[in-house]
């Protein structure tokens, strides 16, 4: 087959059809085969020296605050102007929207990887001198990842790394310092509630706020003996994390797939690109 026949039927130097196409392909099915080869040969390379992520997750929902609702729907009118005025922090009727921020902070994180049983693992193989800010950058990128779904009221923590078995630790261990964290806080907040209102109740003579008082006194106690009596006071673990025995990636067939089709479509267009500059040589010359 010469270059007149690879010309484009409408005779216009940019278009070319599929018949033309499939012509120079055969032509230079040499060509073509050797780049798919390759460009086979180095997803197999990838696939195979990739390291290999195991997925490990853990679903949870938010804990409810048992046997306060009640108390606080009752008492929300009567007390809620006082504890606005006095400044406290008295809690959102069931509402936490606080636990989901706190539990995609950075503070969090920080504070999990600086753990002596993580940091060394995220520091092996990374530059020396690595700061702590930037591991756990990296660590919030490319292994942690947090879901929420609205819709079943559900949230998935989970975790990508090397060792199923670390995976699946760390899945669990992130979930209990995330309450732990929001369980110190509540029992820090109900503390300095109670101590303010106790100081104020000495302070007034009227029977009407020493009752009021009185009421958000035995709110906060109550508050502060749920936190320090449930280990699970943010978030309740529905399905904890296991060791996964079926890495996430790499793919390897995917690879290898994703490689043969490339390197065709490459050595196809190799084959289109030095038949087009060819004519162009051809056409100078003459």
């Amino acid at each position: 087959m010469n270059d007149t026949q690879l010309a484009p039927r409408s005779g216009a130097e940019n278009e070319i059809d599929l018949i033309g196409l499939w012509w120079i392909v055969w032509d230079r099915r040499v060509l073509v085969a050797t780049i798919t080869v390759l460009c086979t040969l180095l997803a197999l390379v990838i696939a195979l020296t990739a390291t290999p992520l195991y997925r490990a997750s853990v679903v949870m929902t938010e804990s409810a605050d048992t046997g306060l609702g009640a108390a606080e729907s009752g008492m929300s009118g009567q007390l809620g102007g006082l504890a606005s005025l006095a400044g406290l922090a008295l809690g959102a009727g069931g509402q936490h929207p606080e636990r989901q921020a706190v539990l995609r902070s950075r503070h969090l994180v920080e504070e999990f990887v600086a753990k002596p049983d993580v940091l060394p693992y995220l520091l092996a193989g990374a530059k020396p001198g690595q700061s702590l800010w930037l591991t756990v950058e990296r660590f919030r990128k490319s292994v942690l990842d947090i879901e929420e779904d609205k819709l079943k009221d559900t949230t998935t923590v989970t975790m990508d790394w090397a060792d199923p078995a670390i995976a699946a630790r760390w899945a669990n261990e992130f979930v209990a310092l995330g309450n732990q964290l929001l369980r110190n806080q509540a029992i820090e907040d109900a503390t300095r509630n109670v101590a303010y209102l106790e100081d104020q109740v000495q302070r007034t003579h009227s029977l009407d706020i020493q009752r009021v008082m009185y009421n958000l006194i035995e709110q906060e106690t109550q508050r502060l003996m749920l936190a320090r009596g449930r280990t699970d006071y943010a978030f309740t673990v529905a399905d904890p994390a296991v060791k996964a025995e079926v890495r996430v990636s790499p793919k390897r067939t995917l690879l290898v797939l994703s490689g043969i089709t490339a390197g065709f479509l490459l050595g196809c267009y190799v084959a289109w690109i030095r038949v087009r500059f060819a004519r162009r040589e051809t056409r100078v010359r003459h």
